[in-house]
């Protein structure tokens, strides 16, 4: 009898560890995923906001170069 319930507790048990391992590759896999959502989330917001500050520079620059035309042709 002893022996039974031993090899049944290490068949359960062996189950039991299979089972936690999958959810923790599972839990794992997701926590990539999620960081990489994260990573791809900062990136489009770096990229989006250096787009936007380039433009307003261009766009300054554009109104000081109109300025600088339109005083010319006042001469």
């Amino acid at each position: 009898m002893f022996w039974i319930v031993l090899l049944s507790i290490l068949c359960f048990s062996a189950v039991a560890l299979m089972v936690t391992m999958w959810l923790g590759m599972l839990i794992g896999e997701w926590a990539l995923v999620v960081a990489g959502v994260f990573l791809l989330a900062g990136v489009i917001t770096v990229v989006v906001s250096a787009y936007q500050k380039i433009t307003a520079r261009l766009d300054s620059v554009e109104k000081k170069l109109d300025k600088l035309l339109e005083q010319k042709e006042e001469e």
